[in-house]
């Protein structure tokens, strides 16, 4: 009993005695270390999670034409324009992938990262690609998201490769094989933390750190500027900026005079579906854009202005064959 006092008495007066500097020290900088170290350890090794999303439709009128209710995929649901037939497309070709790519239900609204949704006023048809539960994939991330997707699908993972804005070049097989990207502002390293993961989910961590450091700016400075008569599916238009916006060619269909007309789908902020775009002004209810559409002084496309200028290939772009 007197041994559990003296024990109690230490520990009052150890209540009691005043704290020196590098105790006081201690105290205040080891929490902020250790929630500092937690915040860079998230940032830095990051989880791709889904957005939540419960489909939703908004009945589209007039229905157009060119829109097939029961198609649920990119080919089957747009139809191409009367006078124009699709061009063929190579097996595992970019074409084909887009092609094939799933979309939601006819008239279905747009789904945001956050499971909110917003008017599809400028989608003809929205794809069934998940956002993700951050604010991330917006325009430029959508593209670099279907790019990682196709190349993921081809067996083509060499060419997963993505600069930040700031230059530093994030490839995939680098994150896969356990490094992580140590972000300081500007300065960028690899840091080897984790095995090697070639799991699907580990893809989509990886996009997930891309999507943050890369945009319009980086992807524009990775491109370079083509014709329109050079245009095809995987092409963009670009404007480079904060923010900036970029629309991807997703299709292309020709006619017996050899004129052309493509499908163009575009992201947006904050971060939500990757959807096709309903026509231009002149023709509204028809998706597809013609070379006339896209040669216009002044390009409204998904509501921001372009020029053919602004025309542009990613890398070594995508060939059909």
């Amino acid at each position: 009993m007197q041994q559990e006092m003296k024990q109690r008495r230490s520990f009052k007066e150890i209540l009691k005695t005043p704290l020196k500097p590098w105790q006081i020290l201690v105290f205040l900088v080891l929490p902020l270390c250790i929630a500092g170290f937690w915040l860079l350890w998230m940032r830095t090794c990051p989880t791709w999670e889904p957005a939540s999303v419960t489909v939703q439709t908004a009945q589209l009128v007039p229905q157009s034409p060119q829109i097939n209710p029961d198609g649920m995929t990119q080919e089957t649901r747009l139809l191409p324009s009367e006078g124009y037939a699709r061009i063929p497309a190579a097996e595992d070709s970019f074409l084909a992938f887009m092609r094939n790519m799933p979309v939601y239900p006819d008239g279905s609204l747009i789904y945001l990262y956050n499971g909110e949704t917003t008017s599809n006023s400028y989608a003809s048809a929205v794809y069934d690609m998940d956002v993700g539960n951050a604010d991330l994939q917006q325009c430029a991330d959508s593209i670099i998201r279907v790019y990682t997707e196709y190349f993921w699908k081809t067996n083509q993972t060499e060419r997963i490769a993505f600069h930040t804005t700031s230059g530093f070049l994030l490839d995939y097989h680098s994150w896969r094989d356990g490094k992580r990207a140590l972000v300081l502002f500007d300065w960028v390293q690899w840091v080897p933390i984790q095995g090697k993961d070639t799991s699907y989910q580990q893809l989509l961590n990886y996009l997930k750190t891309v999507m943050r450091y890369a945009g319009t700016l980086s992807l524009e400075k990775e491109s370079q500027t083509i014709l329109l008569s050079e245009a095809k599916t995987g092409d963009f238009f670009c404007c480079g900026g904060s923010p900036g916006h970029v629309i991807l060619i997703v299709d292309e269909a020709v006619n017996a005079e050899g004129e052309r007309c493509f499908l163009l789908a575009q992201g947006m902020m904050p971060a939500q579906s990757f959807h096709i775009l309903a026509g231009p002004y002149e023709h509204p209810d028809d998706p597809w854009y013609t070379e006339e559409d896209l040669s216009k002084a002044n390009l409204n496309l998904g509501g921001f202005s372009f020029t053919a200028e602004h025309l542009r290939r990613w890398g070594e772009g995508f060939a059909n064959e």
